[in-house]
């Protein structure tokens, strides 16, 4: 790739991902979702998680984001699979976790994704230099909102707001 195109790759917002959000990610917290017996390796959760969040973010469907996965560079570097021969997620990947996620949370009561995000939450308040005791005048109408939106239009809504901060404070830039 030339140099001015990797210039803007690092200027776009898959730097602040890979560099923010990616190393972040607890993948520990999932190991509940997987045997303890040697087989094929699991692709990365760090990557799973990576490409749900971009997924929301995005408004991708599955077909989407597996194909922005495999076309945009972007994607490949804000989830640190440049160097794959293969990108290791397939939509079936991303059928198969979810459904482990579900059937988990159904058991146990504990909802995995859920807890990632608000982990990632704070990672990013930190980041961010943002005092969670300041509260704005309009915290309380928001707070009501939330209640009308869906778990994963949540998560999505907080997201694009997180990105659109870290292109304010790191703005992408047109080609050199």
């Amino acid at each position: 790739m030339p140099k001015y195109l990797q210039n803007t790759l690092r200027k776009s917002w898959a730097e602040p991902f890979q560099k923010h959000i990616l190393p972040n990610i607890n993948e520990e917290r999932f190991e509940v979702l997987y045997s303890k017996i040697d087989s094929r390796p699991n692709t990365p959760i760090n990557v799973i998680i990576g490409l749900l969040i971009l997924k929301e973010i995005f408004s991708l469907s599955d077909e989407d984001v597996i194909g922005s996965l495999h076309f945009d560079t972007r994607f490949q570097y804000s989830l640190g699979t440049t160097s794959y021969n293969e990108q290791p997620v397939s939509i079936n990947t991303l059928y198969n976790f979810r459904t482990r996620a579900l059937n988990y949370e159904i058991e146990t009561g504990i909802d995995l994704i859920k807890e990632e995000v608000e982990n990632l939450a704070d990672h990013i308040a930190k980041f961010m230099k943002l005092d969670g005791k300041t509260i704005r005048m309009d915290s309380m109408m928001v707070s009501s909102s939330c209640k009308k939106l869906s778990r994963i239009e949540l998560v999505y809504t907080v997201n694009v707001g997180v990105i659109k901060v870290i292109n304010k404070i790191s703005p992408p830039r047109a080609y050199d």
